[in-house]
């Protein structure tokens, strides 16, 4: 039996892990956070940039913005495709190849969503605000489900006209069905991700009855998306439709538009994203930063009124915790992988084509030379024009994968903060003796993370506030 040689690399790969023969790193690559394995592998290394293998697939950890900017931004011309899924989610925007396929969806999805056409969506995330006040008003103890919709009420309106029913509605809990299976498939399915040679495997082979599951999650996720289209088509044909991207998308169709293009306008509208409970951790574990933003939010609206979008440039401090947040609790903590085109040499290290290149933005936003005390929330550092701002674009990827909603998913992040620090106190809850007890400052494993579930004590500051926003809703 013959058995294929291993092509010999005109130079090193960069250092990591040395791992077995055949497995490779399958046994050093954890199952779960792994952006803390490579940031704890390049230290103790002394390298930026990190290699594993796992059966023949080349894994490259970039955990420095000097690394990344220069193989995702300045070499982005070879480091833009993405890998294949085991499941392959064709109409998510962030995880197509990259071709020209890509490119034209790309191109529509940022004529929505560009810096000078998102200020039109400014009345629905508004609005979306006020009904998460409300709620909070209503059931504090249930803010985790309350943050959860209110990205779905902006999102599912901006996309495709929708507005939630007050309980259980059935748009959300598609949404959360295929989130919740995406979720699942990032840690169960990681090996069948990353080695094509596993996707090849049938269902019942040991280990792989994760590819039925996948079959189950892939028909919700279609669900997510289908549904939602086919009533912006129903209510086109009606004249009943609301302003929304779908439906500004369907009626500029062709008279018969081709698979490509009805594809696109079911798909490009479902790409949005937010992350607001480590806000709401992050005010209950440092009050000294929840009162610094309240008196600059007082100060220029006035305690008990809202702030709105036209005060953004007003609170300086306001949008400081903003990009503290995106740096010390990242969404993407490990990015979404790009893959390389063609074989590459970087600082004297091979970096074999098809190899799987993961920026590290944990490990980047928590370098303590660029942020001192960087497990600290300091807003304050923002404040400092001599500290790198951690642009939106870093937290919401690299190069010509950048995220095209990053300014519509920052603007539902900004009007949300401001809103609840103009409205609430987030306090720990107290034990039997009536003593704080703040939460763990713990995040979910998950490529895509946010922190565990916790509880907290969130209280009003102005009881006129809530009387404006019923006034408001109802009107």
């Amino acid at each position: 039996m013959l058995s294929r040689r291993r092509r010999r690399p005109p130079f090193p790969f960069p250092p990591g892990p040395k791992g077995l023969p055949f497995i490779r790193n399958l046994l050093d690559v954890p199952s779960k956070y792994h952006w803390l394995a490579y940031e704890n592998w390049a230290r103790e290394i002394g390298s930026d940039i990190i290699h594993t293998e796992l059966f023949g697939t080349h894994i490259i950890v970039l955990n420095s913005s000097k690394v990344a900017n220069d193989l995702l931004e300045k070499r982005s011309s070879i480091y833009s495709d993405r890998y294949a899924q085991i499941k392959d989610r064709k109409w998510v925007i962030n995880l197509f190849p990259y071709c020209d396929k890509w490119r034209n969806w790309y191109k529509t999805f940022h004529a929505h969503f560009k810096p000078t056409m998102i200020h039109k969506y400014h009345p629905i995330e508004v609005k979306a605000a006020q009904h998460l006040l409300r709620s909070l008003f209503d059931t504090p103890e249930d803010f985790m489900q309350h943050l959860r919709r209110m990205v779905g009420r902006v999102s599912l309106s901006v996309a495709y006209g929708i507005e939630l029913s007050p309980r259980n509605d059935p748009n959300m809990a598609l949404a959360d069905a295929a989130l919740a299976g995406l979720g699942v498939a990032q840690t169960k399915g990681r090996i069948f991700n990353l080695v094509p040679f596993f996707m090849r495997l049938p269902w019942w082979f040991p280990g792989a009855g994760f590819k039925k599951d996948a079959d189950m999650w892939k028909r919700k996720m279609d669900l997510c998306r289908d549904e939602p289209y086919e009533a912006v088509k129903r209510a086109l044909e009606e004249n009943k439709a609301t302003s929304s991207i779908a439906a500004s998308m369907l009626a500029g169709l062709p008279e018969k538009p081709t698979p490509e293009e009805i594809l696109m306008t079911k798909a490009l509208p479902s790409n949005a994203t937010a992350a607001l409970q480590s806000f709401v951790l992050a005010m209950v574990l440092y009050p000294e930063v929840q009162r610094r933003a309240q008196e600059e939010i007082d100060s220029v609206v006035g305690h008990g009124n809202l702030p709105d979008f036209g005060d953004e440039e007003s609170l300086p401090y306001l949008k400081a915790v903003l990009y503290e947040l995106l740096r010390w609790s990242p969404p993407a903590p490990f990015g979404i992988p790009h893959r390389l085109i063609k074989d590459d040499v970087y600082e004297g290290y091979f970096i074999p084509a098809k190899s799987l290149v993961f920026p590290n933005i944990w490990a980047i936003f928590h370098d303590p030379a660029t942020y001192p005390e960087p497990s600290k929330f300091k807003p304050e550092r923002f404040l400092d024009t001599t500290t790198p701002v951690p642009l939106l674009d870093v937290a919401f990827g690299f190069g010509r994968r950048l995220c095209p909603g990053r300014y519509f998913a920052r603007n539902i992040l900004w009007v949300a903060m401001a809103s609840m620090l103009a409205t609430f106190e987030f306090l720990p809850v107290t034990d039997a003796e009536g003593r704080p007890v703040p939460p763990l400052q713990e995040f979910t494993p998950l490529l895509t993370s946010g922190p565990m579930p916790f509880k907290c004590t969130i209280r009003s500051r102005s009881s006129r506030i809530k009387e404006t926003i019923i006034a408001t809703l109802q009107g």
